[in-house]
């Protein structure tokens, strides 16, 4: 399965004509902001998970596993209340109040979490801070929404480019001292936010917000992706259970630099993302949950950083899976006019819901191997979704008079001629063979309704009425 995100890419036109110098270098700044925003959010995450900012020396006391699932369910319901707000068109003043409300909440959420690291406050206040983080977080959901309407590309160089620079940043912050490091760690949402606005002031994004109401916006969303992460990080979560807080015991005073492996891991899942989104969709799943399965199946007394080391190749599986999904989702934003907050609200809510059941799935089962058959159960049938099962999708495939070792030969000759689009000619090339509109649907991660527009541009611009003229037609090319 090749996609192609070249539709994607060429979504944005620019609002007035410019000089060729001009649009380079707006487009060049819009772009630095996007990363600049979204790593100083990363940065922020990175203090709050890995900084000895807010450990201090690691208490014994500290409910730090219980916090972890208190933020992954708060970051949840946060996400789910967005998906039922994420259709209704509010005025963007009250949208910058709604991401301000974040950042303040954030904030509070690093000054929390420091007063009980450090023994200024009881432990349990702990639990408040991973609370208003896992709140706090949304506003990272106002940068990935700006760039999901800019295409597949950006995205992806926006979002590699704000982990290392988020890792620098992060560095950086650790090595200040502590008071003043705590005023940086609070600033960073508000910087976050005032990026994220100084972003949207210098390019003006057509932003693509749907007219339709929730149960039609929700009819149209690719479920089996939403379904896909949600086990996906069930197995992420019950993997990280016994990696972080050992990885943070393990590393003591080091740990800030520990930072540096996931911020690798992600860069270079957003990579693999990519590139598999550019050739073949499936195959990255086919990389990612042997991955996670390993991770599961590794055993923890052979990782020198107590968990630490399949915790990151859980989470390069993972990040992959999410990476691949979000580009995914952008072609149902961009083609389909789903919202897309929508899309990266219900996302969201799949990874850190299905991530929280897995720790607590971890947490309640009687022995390390029931949680890796637990994880491994969770991988197979994440595939299953994807993949669909064998016995319900019975192909009924038409017979072709075309000879298939010269197929795509001819298809790539109709797409020339007749001047189809890169996803027109990759419909195409499915068609040809006799295969399903619902096959399409499946293999290409599209809509029922986005499958019968390509078909019916297909159609008009080569003139034929059905797919028995389409085969003639590809019949009678010749080189």
């Amino acid at each position: 399965m090749r996609i192609d995100a070249s539709a994607t890419d060429n979504f944005q036109e620019p609002v007035a004509e410019l000089g060729k110098s001009a649009l380079s270098s707006a487009f060049n700044r819009s772009m630095l902001l996007d990363s600049l925003g979204l790593a100083c959010y990363i940065a922020w995450s990175f203090v709050f998970w890995n900084g000895s900012l807010l450990f201090g020396d690691l208490r014994p006391s500290m409910p730090v596993d219980n916090a972890q699932i208190i933020q992954g369910v708060l970051t949840a319901l946060t996400a789910l209340l967005l998906v039922f707000s994420a259709c209704k068109s509010v005025p963007f003043r009250r949208r910058k109040v709604i991401l301000a409300t974040f950042a303040i909440v954030s904030s509070a959420a690093v000054v929390v979490a420091a007063l009980a690291g450090f023994g200024k406050a009881p432990a349990e206040f702990m639990l408040l801070g991973f609370a208003l983080s896992g709140i706090g977080s949304a506003l990272r959901l106002g940068c990935e929404e700006r760039l999901s309407v800019q295409g597949v590309r950006r995205t992806a160089i926006c979002a590699g480019a704000a982990y290392l620079f988020g890792f620098v940043l992060f560095i950086g912050v650790s090595l200040l001292p502590a008071a003043i490091a705590l005023a940086v760690a609070v600033a960073l949402p508000f910087v976050t936010y005032a990026l994220l606005l100084a972003a949207v002031r210098s390019e003006q994004v057509c932003e693509v917000r749907s007219s339709r109401g929730l149960k039609a916006s929700l009819a149209g969303v690719p479920w089996k992706l939403v379904v896909a992460i949600a086990l996906a990080y069930f197995s992420y979560g019950a993997t990280r259970a016994t990696g972080v807080a050992g990885g943070l015991v393990a590393a003591e005073t080091i740990h800030s630099a520990m930072a540096g492996i996931p911020a690798l891991a992600s860069v270079v899942a957003i990579a693999l993302a990519y590139y598999f989104y550019r050739k073949n969709a499936l195959l990255a799943f086919y990389l990612a949950f042997p991955l996670m399965a390993l991770a599961a199946l590794l055993p923890a007394g052979i990782d020198p950083f107590a968990g630490n080391t399949t915790f990151c190749v859980a989470l390069v599986g993972a990040e992959l899976v999410k990476y691949l999904v979000w580009f995914l989702l952008i072609d149902s934003i961009i083609k389909d006019g789903i919202s897309a907050l929508l899309c990266l609200a219900l996302m969201r809510f799949a990874q850190w819901g299905g991530s929280c059941l897995g720790q607590v799935a971890a947490d309640a089962l009687p022995s390390t191997e029931t949680v890796t058959i637990a994880i491994l159960l969770s991988l197979v049938v994440a595939l299953l979704v994807i993949m669909g099962s064998p016995m319900s999708d019975k192909l009924s495939v038409a017979s072709v008079s075309l000879d298939a070792l010269d197929l795509d030969e001819r298809v790539g000759l109709a797409a020339g001629r007749y001047k189809l689009s890169p996803r027109e000619q990759e419909v195409l090339a499915i068609w040809a063979t006799g295969h399903t509109g619902a096959y399409i649907e499946k293999t290409l991660f599209i809509s029922k309704n986005t499958v019968k527009t390509h078909l019916n541009h297909i159609y008009a611009k080569t003139g034929t009425a059905n797919r028995e003229q389409l085969l003639e037609l590809l019949d009678a090319i010749d080189g």
